[in-house]
């Protein structure tokens, strides 16, 4: 298996993670890759002579494009041999700055998607990462407002709950809510909890607690060692006790 990163240029830094391509050749062997909740986006084509599923059942057929929105829950992806991926992971809110989609409609499901100028340039070369800056400066058209909010939420290390963040936006909760629901298609109090569940796997696989998942939990800003389990289950199907130090794919 090879799987490739590629930064994007720095003026779409703050809207797009990478962009990445998964290779599977004749002898890979079929392999159920696990999905924990996310806040990212995506967008992929399948370029491959085979098929992969989502969630044992959603199949992304080969020559197809396709959007993954919001991720509140564990799932997984089933990659067979034979699989050719390109993919364009998104940051939080940097798919609604190029593209008007109702990202709550695609929370928690890969849907098949259709932008024939960027299905043209996705094939795999050294020249791939020039052509979608290329691509998505030029197709860039909105203000970037929730790029802010982000960073304002991680700027004060535990995520600020709904109510904090609102007074530091200057906005009132109902502003808050419509403006998450519009660039990430959920609201602001489930997307903090995916950010701090996030935060919690950081440190597990950076193993920075020691085995000790109280201290997670404190830094963190769970409850509890019980709150920081319950959150686990849901957004991974496993508990944090099961998560080993090291990255993930993907």
């Amino acid at each position: 298996m090879k799987y490739v990163k590629y930064r994007p240029d720095i003026s779409l830094a703050q809207f797009i993670d990478f962009y990445w391509v998964l290779q599977t050749d004749a002898n890979y062997r079929a392999v159920k890759a696990p999905l924990f909740a996310d806040v990212c986006t995506d967008i992929f084509f399948n370029i491959g002579s085979s098929p992969a599923n989502f969630n044992g059942h959603d199949i992304l057929s080969p020559g197809n494009i396709y959007v993954g929105g919001t991720s509140t829950s564990f799932s997984f992806v089933n990659s067979f041999p034979g699989s050719v991926f390109i993919g364009i992971r998104f940051k939080p809110g940097g798919l609604a700055i190029f593209y008007n989609l109702p990202l709550a409609d695609v929370v928690d499901r890969i849907l098949e998607f259709s932008d024939t100028g960027l299905t043209s340039i996705l094939y795999p070369d050294e020249t791939l990462p020039i052509r979608l800056d290329r691509y998505f400066i030029a197709r860039q058209k909105r203000y970037a407002f929730f790029p802010a909010v982000i960073d304002l939420m991680h700027g004060h290390g535990v995520p600020l709950n709904v109510d904090a963040l609102s007074y530091h936006c200057n906005m009132s909760n109902r502003t808050l809510e419509r403006l998450f629901n519009i660039n990430a298609g959920i609201s602001p109090k489930a997307f903090i909890g995916i950010v701090r569940f996030q935060q919690a796997l950081k440190f597990l696989q950076e193993n920075r607690s020691k085995g000790k998942l109280l201290d997670v939990a404190v830094q963190t800003g769970y409850y509890d060692h019980a709150h920081l389990t319950r959150e686990f289950k849901k957004h991974a199907g496993i508990s944090p006790s099961e998560i080993y130090p090291g990255p993930r794919f993907p």
